[in-house]
């Protein structure tokens, strides 16, 4: 915030560091080594009188002296000129708070040159052990060279107490420093024997050559075996934030930790090869195909530090985007244009209209390019953001850094959020809009014949879920198609009774409906005294998207003699809105999810929790490894349950939006259709705002101590509640909102949130409760949930068969529908409004 931006499109920031970085540390720990390795190499000659042996390692000094000095140095001058224009908040912290070290790590640089050039320029003129001397003098320079430098290296990767104290000494003498220093001591032996290689391919004799390749072998595989060994101790030292990240968190750095071993394995076989196969052959080519294998080893290294270090620059410091951590509260609240002392003159009046490309350009080279390229090699934004719309863009950038955090999150106002998420959807991918889901036009249905005067029996049925909606495709399986039909038959009368016995209850499905099982019958629950069956219906029609089929329920005594007949809804959908932010098109007229949105989720998935299921043959059941009440599934005590894991994730995207842009970016727009929604209400009144539904089912896994809850819970902010204590726990499915904590006592509601009151288990859910009589189930009268009569045409055909009009059963006085005879008496509940 504080510097100007170098604008880097194609080639990012993070291309020119890896580029240079790779190369320059490769060559400065052959500058450490190599050292050591001359001063043994010229001993040698001495202690063997070899002559060729000799000549090489005058040879090999030159080499060394340009590749280290002129090279090293001109490289070393570029990353300081690349890191102070890409990464400057983060240079000139380094710079304050080692002003020390620095110029102590330039006294030992000065000390490396002097004895360099003293001792490649002496060779005929020094006295021999003169000669060595200053060899071992250079040598010293660069180890302490090395280890300075890698307590400032060491120190922005793992800080310690200094992030509290602010003491030198702390960042110094780090967590990771003395790990570090043994795994870089041995690669820097590792890289003389590497470049070794390289110079040993001219010695003329052979023996030397062999001697000399040989030589070189031995401190190639020793070294690499001992990097190997002390990177272990080093990975284990790091603090558990930085462990996690490397061994869990950043697929980056499965990938690089992969090479690493590949890379090393390579290098000590190249190196045996060379010593074992070749020695008399070794070409300049084969020994510059090694020393790349070592590079590949080395850089490898370097990017699994540098992942690990993520979403830093310096841990708990400074981010990767240039932004001080301790800055982000005032950011958040002032702007991020705002608060940048270099931004466009354009945007000085703030964002309009007119300039929003400019502000999403400009926030675009503020918070991304320091990592990501357009159309370029190093982590091309257009391909990784290609799925994504405005909204899913938008979403993507509210949880960034908080699910995965190798990124850094957005730092700005959620006006700038928006606007860099249409400058990377609009302007950058030509993105349209997803258009969103809508409900479909809805065919009358017939109501059944009924008679007031003459019809024996009344049948009444009502749906255990409102909305069975369900997400299945040939890649996983969320929740499959179900829902389940309830019923009860009920004898007319002054004083009606229930039939239980000795008589069958089917159902059959509209016949235009796509199913294979049209028909069935309701099976009698003897605890709960209702007859219900569960039915999994396509929500096809010909083709068509179908949410609310038409279901037939048929009454008949055991001579087959139809006793009642009604029609009702069985909703079910898959118009689940993943696309709307995991891309790709509905699989069905409407409906459905394609095997594009499919993969991209399951790819989503395998990004944030390191799994591999997009790789899996088999259809994945999301149950596997999630209990779900609904399901039946218990026992998989270490992950969230399903619901809580889909919430609790979803609402760190979807935070500080409302009902139609939260609940109904994922869930089908016909689940609320009932008088609640005609009265103006919206899924959060009664389940919460997103970030507080998440909340309620996580803390619940919380209790349970299952592993991950807290993690998730963590990164919640409840937006009704003054905080996460005042929000009571539940399960999913079991604990949903209660009907009378705003009918209390069966009353107009005097307030318009449910929100918090659960039922007590599922025997207390609207469509299983019975009234004050324990004998009708208030689905009975009032209908389905989500679909409380009044409702749609289709959901009212039931009460229009009965009363005439699209109440709940017995509203306004309309008793006689079971009774026959007009009734002054509340029996079922109070409050029942008998008065016509």
């Amino acid at each position: 915030m504080e510097y100007p931006i170098w604008q880097l499109t194609s080639l990012a920031g993070g291309f020119w560091i890896a580029l240079i970085a790779t190369v320059h540390v490769y060559v400065a720990h052959f500058a450490v080594g190599g050292g050591l390795f001359l001063v043994l190499a010229e001993m040698a000659a001495y202690r063997t009188n070899n002559i060729h042996l000799l000549e090489w390692t005058k040879k090999h000094s030159r080499f060394f002296l340009l590749l280290t000095m002129a090279f090293g140095g001109v490289s070393g001058v570029a990353i300081w000129f690349c890191i102070a224009l890409i990464a400057p908040q983060a240079t000139i912290t380094l710079i304050h708070q080692f002003v020390f070290g620095w110029a102590a790590e330039w006294v030992c640089f000065l000390g490396e040159i002097v004895a360099l050039i003293i001792y490649y320029y002496t060779w005929k003129n020094m006295d021999r052990r003169d000669h060595l001397r200053v060899g071992w003098l250079y040598f010293i320079f660069g180890w302490f060279s090395l280890f300075l430098i890698n307590g400032i290296i060491g120190f922005m990767l793992t800080p310690g107490d200094w992030v509290q104290t602010k003491d030198f000494w702390d960042g110094f003498f780090n967590p990771t420093f003395w790990p570090s220093l043994v795994f870089r001591t041995f690669f820097s032996a590792a890289c003389a024997g590497l470049f070794g290689f390289v110079t040993a391919t001219r010695i003329q004799d052979v023996k030397t050559r062999m001697l000399a390749v040989r030589t070189c072998s031995v401190w190639t595989v020793l070294g690499v075996l001992a990097v190997m060994l002390s990177g272990w101790w080093y990975v284990a030292s790091l603090p558990s934030a930085q462990y996690e990240m490397v061994a869990f968190k950043s697929n980056r750095v499965a990938h690089f930790m992969q090479y690493f071993w590949i890379f090393g394995t390579a290098t000590m076989l190249g190196g045996l090869l060379l010593a074992i196969k070749a020695p008399r052959r070794i070409s300049f080519t084969m020994a510059l195909v090694v020393l790349l294998i070592g590079q590949g080893l080395f850089g490898s290294f370097e990017f699994v530090r540098e992942a690990g270090r993520k979403p830093y620059l310096i841990w708990d410091t400074v981010y990767s985007t240039q932004i001080l951590k301790a800055h982000v509260p005032v950011i958040n609240q002032k702007g991020a244009i705002a608060s940048a002392k270099w931004a466009p003159p354009e945007l000085a009046g703030g964002i309009t209209d007119a300039n929003r490309t400019v502000a999403g350009e400009f926030l675009f080279q503020l918070q991304c390019a320091a990592c990501h390229s357009i159309h370029g090699p190093m982590n091309e934004i257009t391909k990784r953001t290609a799925q994504y719309d405005v909204d899913g863009m938008d979403a993507f950038l509210s949880g960034m850094g908080k699910i995965n955090k190798y990124m850094p999150p957005f730092v700005g106002t959620a006006e700038e959020r928006l606007v860099l998420a249409q400058y990377i959807a609009v302007d950058l991918n030509g993105k349209t809009p997803v258009v969103r889901a809508t409900r479909p036009d809805q065919v009358e249905a017939t109501p059944e014949p009924f008679n007031t005067e003459t019809s024996e029996y009344v049948l009444t049925a009502w749906c255990s879920r409102g909305m069975g909606f369900f997400a299945q495709n040939n890649k996983w399986v969320l929740l499959p198609p179900q829902n389940t039909i309830r019923a009860q038959l009920v004898r007319r009368d002054p004083s009606p009774e229930r039939v239980l016995e000795d008589v069958e209850l089917t159902y059959s499905i509209e016949p235009d409906q796509e199913s294979d099982a049209l028909t069935g019958t309701l099976e009698l629950n003897t605890e709960f005294e209702r007859f219900e069956a569960r039915v999994a219906i396509p929500p096809y029609a010909e083709g068509v998207y179908n949410p609310l089929p038409i279901v037939t329920i048929t009454a008949t005594d055991t001579d087959g003699t139809v006793l009642a007949t009604t029609n009702m809804v069985a909703p079910t959908s898959d118009q689940m809105g993943c696309r709307n932010c995991h891309d790709g098109e509905w699989d069905k007229a409407g409906s459905g999810i394609s095997s594009v949105t499919a993969e991209n989720i399951l790819a989503a998935h395998d990004r944030i929790n390191s799994t591999t299921l997009s790789q899996s043959q088999d259809v994945v059941e999301c149950t596997t490894c999630h209990d779900d009440p609904l399901q039946g599934v218990e026992g998989n005590n270490n992950k969230p349950n399903l619901s809580a894991a889909i919430h609790g994730v979803h609402a760190i995207f979807l935070a500080g939006r409302e009902a139609d842009r939260s609940c109904l970016q994922c869930h089908p727009v016909s689940t609320l259709r009932g008088q609640h929604e005609d009265l103006g209400f919206v899924c959060t009144d009664c389940h919460g705002e997103i970030e507080d539904l998440a909340i309620s089912l996580l803390k619940a896994e919380q209790e349970a101590e299952v592993p991950g809850a807290g993690r998730l819970l963590a990164q919640l902010t409840p937006r009704t509640a003054s905080n996460k204590e005042a929000i009571n726990p539940r399960q999913p499915w079991i604990n949903q909102p209660d009907c009378l904590t705003c009918h209390v006592g069966f009353t107009a509601p005097e307030t318009d949130s449910a929100f918090n009151t659960w039922t007590e288990g599922a025997d207390t859910l609207f469509a299983a409760r019975r009234d004050d009589m324990d004998a009708m189930h208030c689905g009975a009268c009032h209908g389905s949930p989500h679909a409380i009569y009044p409702a749609t045409m289709r959901d009212n055909v039931m009460p229009l068969q009965y009363m005439d009009e699209a109440q709940p059963m017995g509203a306004q006085g309309n008793c006689t529908v079971c009774h026959i005879e007009p009734m002054d008496t509340p029996m079922h509940h109070d409050n029942m409004g008998l008065e016509n």
